[in-house]
């Protein structure tokens, strides 16, 4: 196991902060940026990971399934396979990935998995899909650009009434304190961004938010259920009322992934490989229990994800605005 899979996996079980950032990658760039070690992250991520094993086991056994996105060691088609599906098709557009499971399936003596390689959206399979399974989610549900793609399966590849697994992705939005990062989480969060400084970051991506930082209580930043035709386009204004007096820097954003009887992943609440995306303010604003704050929401998720947010606070009969953030990718 990679040194930093195993570092990972320790700290997720500790109470440990960690801010770290990299820029924004666009959909069909991100494929080719995944590293070994952070497949091998998702791979073993226990909370990850039980609900697509408990959706699986009870709901593949005789069907035809497709995977978008198998990765390096076709886990979920692999799995699939065990369980009784009848046939397994699997889509993976990173070279070296698509090889690596290709060499794993062989090992394994598994024949009723077909891997192709390439983007879903360019390729052809024989027949209808009875279930269509993925993990193509990402921070922000939309934001590794998994939209067009399960549309564009939805539309060639699958029967009327697919099984989805998951089933649904909300993404919530929470204002929030910068947290109190102890000298320890400072220091090697300091490390993992490269020595890039904190102050200077206007998007962080944090594992272990803290629950007291946050200010207000969530409200829905986008809601993708898989089964229905999604919105590609979203303009509207989110109100949230200040919980607590405080100093608010910025907005954190978290997915609750639904796979219906097999539960749901929350990454803010839950130690998992996702981070939770944090979007920070130039300076923080004085906030008082019960103050307004509005945030005007729009996306266009039709090709590369793109998001744009403007944070208004209202209080003692005044609006300022005192944040924005635009960004294109994950």
């Amino acid at each position: 196991m990679h040194p930093l899979t195993r570092l990972f996996n320790y700290l997720k079980h500790k109470d440990f902060s960690m801010a770290v950032a990299r820029e924004h990658i666009g959909t069909r760039d991100l494929t080719n940026w995944y590293p070994e070690w952070l497949y091998e992250c998702m791979e073993t991520d226990e909370i990850r990971n039980q609900p697509y094993e408990d959706a699986v086991r009870a709901k593949v056994a005789g069907k035809i399934v497709l995977e978008l996105g198998t990765g390096r060691k076709a886990l979920w088609a692999v799995r699939c396979a065990r369980a009784g599906a009848k046939r397994v098709y699997a889509i993976e557009a990173n070279r070296k990935a698509y090889e690596s499971s290709l060499a794993f399936l062989q090992s394994q003596g598994i024949d009723n998995v077909q891997l192709i390689h390439g983007f879903s959206d360019k390729v052809e399979l024989p027949e209808r899909c009875e279930v269509l399974i993925h993990d193509l989610v990402g921070d922000i549900g939309s934001s590794e650009g998994m939209i067009p793609f399960i549309e564009d399966a939805r539309q060639r590849f699958l029967t009327p009434d697919a099984i989805h697994i998951p089933e649904r992705c909300t993404t919530y939005a929470v204002l929030g304190e910068d947290p109190k990062l102890s000298w320890a989480e400072w220091a090697f969060s300091y490390l993992l961004r490269e020595l890039r400084p904190y102050e200077a970051l206007s998007f962080v991506r944090f594992f272990g938010f803290p629950l007291k930082a946050a200010l207000s209580e969530p409200q829905v930043f986008e809601e993708i259920v898989f089964s229905e035709t999604p919105q590609l386009r979203t303009d509207k204004r989110l109100v949230m009322e200040v919980q607590r007096d405080g100093k608010l820097r910025g907005v954190l954003l978290f997915i609750c992934l639904d796979f219906g009887e097999a539960g749901v992943v929350n990454t803010w609440t839950s130690q998992t490989s996702w981070p939770t995306p944090y979007v920070r303010f130039r300076s923080p604003e004085s906030v008082r229990r019960g103050d307004l704050v509005e945030m005007s929401v729009r996306t266009d998720l039709a090709g590369d994800p793109r998001y744009a947010i403007e944070v208004t606070h209202r209080a003692e009969g005044s609006a300022r605005v005192i944040g924005e953030y635009a960004w294109v990718g994950d």
